[in-house]
């Protein structure tokens, strides 16, 4: 049975319109451990009157059920005294003040129900700077109910996150740390620093144009000979792209990597990179094509099969296990067919060659895209693998 390769790209593709929050987890951050253990991030309104897939956007009495949650939270805070139970629904409330903050609230409940979506970001932060800030992606546009401990027994309204990435306090860039001593429940985050946020969250993710690829080092060093083994897997996807969309793919068998890697033109479809090589660290490659993938996908190929040799009689399945949207299905044909194009282009010659500099490069540093390869079937047959 011929060999079939399933390459999972692993690869967030998020939407331009994307929205970043910062949840405060509460006074004296007592909610934190519910949020973190049960993946659910809420307000403080707890017994707050609400029916499944009712909009808020169109109620009148909204203030008046923050109210309401107000007086069950002071009456939990209280002790729960029997002689003093809370009105339960808005028309045993009775006289009330409704006061500007109240409003102001009232809004971030509404919002908090309605703006934010499915796939955006929510950020929880700890107490301790040795603990971990929670970065999560809202599951779905519904509205669950969930208890805290704080008030047994009282159903509050959440959103269900999935918690993606969780980075110690005291290693988080220093903007975000200036932002979390706000007391505001929930604030939006400026788009500007959606990039440092992405790169914590994702190993792999498309946004704003850019596809970006994270390439994790774990050796305690990395030194300039480390960066350019690295550089030349990724110039040489590069190169083959050019080569590719120029109509001289067929010239690049041939010819060796540094030769067809020396005359790439310094145009905006090279990939530029950030690195961080902390001992260990990561260099983060983006671009405005596939390339930053396509070089996770040669590294993975080659990291898993380099012995299987010439790779142009095994079947190639690029996959995507992490996003299943439109517009990942349309990246992962075209990494299918770029990644194809490229293994006939380079043949048994030139795919040992990079297989070679990929092997240097991963015992040096111990380098790894995260994008995984996975084979099944028969391996090539040695007389296959000599054209």
């Amino acid at each position: 049975m011929p060999r079939k390769i399933a390459v999972d790209i692993r690869t967030r593709f998020l939407r331009d319109d994307q929205r970043c929050y910062i949840m405060f987890p509460g006074d004296g951050y007592r909610y934190y451990s519910t949020m973190r253990d049960d993946s659910v991030v809420f307000l403080e309104i707890p017994g707050f009157p609400f029916e499944p897939n009712e909009d808020l956007r169109k109620v009148k009495d909204l203030v008046q059920r923050v109210v309401l949650s107000d007086r069950i939270a002071e009456w939990h805070r209280e002790g729960r005294p029997k002689d003093k139970l809370p009105p339960r629904t808005v028309k045993e409330l009775g006289r009330h003040r409704v006061t500007r903050a109240r409003q102001q609230f009232a809004g971030l409940v509404r919002g908090f129900f309605h703006q934010v979506r499915a796939g955006d970001i929510i950020i929880v932060p700890p107490q301790n700077f040795d603990d971990d800030v929670l970065f999560g992606e809202v599951i779905d546009d519904k509205i669950s109910f969930a208890y805290a401990p704080q008030f047994p027994k009282e159903r509050i309204p959440v959103r269900k996150v999935r918690w993606k990435a969780r980075v110690s306090r005291n290693q988080i860039p220093l903007w975000l740390e200036r932002k979390i001593p706000s007391p505001n429940p929930l604030r939006q985050i400026e788009n500007i620093y959606f990039e440092e946020i992405f790169d914590l969250m994702y190993e792999r993710y498309f946004y704003n144009g850019n596809f970006v690829c994270k390439f994790n080092v774990k050796s305690q060093e990395f030194s300039s000979l480390d960066n350019f083994l690295f550089q030349q897997i990724v110039l040489y996807a590069a190169a083959l792209h050019e080569n590719n969309q120029e109509g001289n793919i067929k010239n690049v068998k041939s010819t060796s990597i540094s030769v067809v890697v020396s005359k790439l033109d310094f145009s905006q479809d090279i990939p530029d990179q950030r690195i961080s090589i902390n001992s260990p660290g990561h260099i983060v490659v983006y671009s405005k094509n596939i390339i930053p993938l396509v070089a996770g996908v040669f590294m993975a190929l080659s990291a898993a099969l380099a012995s299987a040799g010439d790779l142009s009689t095994t079947k190639i399945v690029i996959e995507n296990s992490t996003d299943s949207g439109q517009i990942s299905q349309e990246c992962v044909s075209d990494i299918q067919q770029e990644v194809m194009d490229d293994m006939v282009a380079m043949g048994y010659q030139r795919w040992q060659e990079l297989c070679t500099i990929e092997a240097q490069a991963r015992k040096r540093t111990q380098i790894s895209s995260g994008v995984e390869a996975k084979s099944s079937g028969a391996a090539p047959k040695a007389d296959r693998l000599t054209k």
